[in-house]
C-alpha cells in the first residue's frame, strides 16, 4: 500500500524524478520523467543508464556523476541539445542513503526551454538598450547610459560599442547620465574600460548630465584623468558640439 501510494505521488508531480543504484541502473522513474526522457518504465527499471543513454555526452551525465564524485549537483537551466532532445532542464541531483550508506542517487528534472528562452529575450533587449548609439550631426553620436549595464555581459556590450563607432565613423561621442542616479564600483569600473576604450580610438567623448553624487562617486574612483569635457546637461553638451561645428 505504501508503495502504491509512493508511486501515485511521484506520478502527479509536474517535474520528472529518476533514481539510480549504485551502479547507475534505474529503479524508479516517474511519469513526467518518461515524458521528458520520451522512454517508458517498463524499459528503463533495471537498465544501465549507459545502456538506456549510451550516445550521451558526458556533460550531461549529472545523476551519474553524483554517484561517481559523490557530490550533489543544481543547475538552473542546462542544455539537453543531443540526439532526439532539444531542450533546457533544470537539474537538481541528490544522494539516497540507507542508515547513513550511499545507495543510490536521484534526479529531480524539469523542462524549463520556454522560461529559458524568455530570459534570453530580456537579456537580447537589455543588451540592444545598452548598445543604442544615437547618430546626431557631423560624425556626432550619443551613447545614453542604461542603469542595466550592470545586468548584461559587458564584453559583448564594449565590443558592440566600439564596432557601432567605428562603422558610424563618428568623432565626437556624448555619454549621457541623465537615467544614471548611482554608481557602484562595478559600474566604475565598466566605465572605465569603456571610456578608455574609446578614447584609443581617437573619439573625443564628453560626459553629460552627471548627477552630483555621480560626481563625487567618480572623483573618488579610480578612473584616470582623461581629456574629457563634461557638461551639467545633454542639452549643453548638444550647444557646444554645435558651435564646434559651426
Amino acid at each position: 500500500m505504501k508503495t502504491l501510494m509512493s508511486e501515485q505521488v511521484l506520478d502527479r508531480l509536474s517535474i520528472g524524478v529518476l533514481a539510480i543504484d549504485n551502479q547507475c541502473r534505474v529503479t524508479e522513474i516517474n511519469t513526467q520523467g518518461e515524458e521528458l526522457l520520451q522512454l517508458t518504465k517498463e524499459n528503463a527499471l533495471g537498465k544501465s543508464m549507459f545502456e538506456l543513454f549510451s550516445d550521451a555526452p558526458e556533460e550531461v551525465r549529472h545523476v551519474e556523476r553524483t554517484i561517481e564524485t559523490q557530490k550533489e549537483t543544481n543547475i538552473a537551466a542546462m542544455p539537453y541539445h543531443w540526439g532526439k532532445y532539444d531542450m533546457y532542464l533544470s537539474i537538481k541531483t541528490k544522494l539516497l542513503r540507507d542508515q547513513g550508506e550511499i545507495v543510490g542517487a536521484m534526479v529531480e528534472f524539469g523542462d524549463v526551454t520556454g522560461f529559458y528562452e524568455e530570459q534570453r529575450r530580456l537579456i537580447n533587449q537589455m543588451e540592444d538598450m545598452c548598445v543604442n548609439i544615437i547618430p546626431l550631426y557631423d560624425k556626432t553620436a550619443l551613447f545614453p547610459l542604461q542603469p542595466v549595464l550592470t545586468e548584461v555581459d559587458f564584453s559583448h556590450v564594449l565590443d558592440e560599442i566600439l564596432n557601432k563607432l567605428a562603422e558610424m565613423d563618428i568623432d565626437s561621442l556624448i555619454i549621457d547620465f541623465s537615467t544614471i542616479f548611482h554608481i557602484d564600483h562595478v559600474l566604475f569600473d565598466k566605465l572605465n574600460k569603456l571610456i578608455q576604450s574609446i578614447t584609443l580610438m581617437g573619439v573625443q567623448v564628453v560626459v553629460s548630465g552627471m548627477k552630483p553624487a555621480l560626481a563625487k562617486g567618480w572623483v573618488g574612483s579610480n578612473i584616470p584623468s582623461l581629456k574629457m569635457l563634461f557638461f551639467s546637461s545633454l542639452n549643453d553638451a548638444l550647444k557646444y558640439l554645435e558651435k564646434e561645428v559651426e
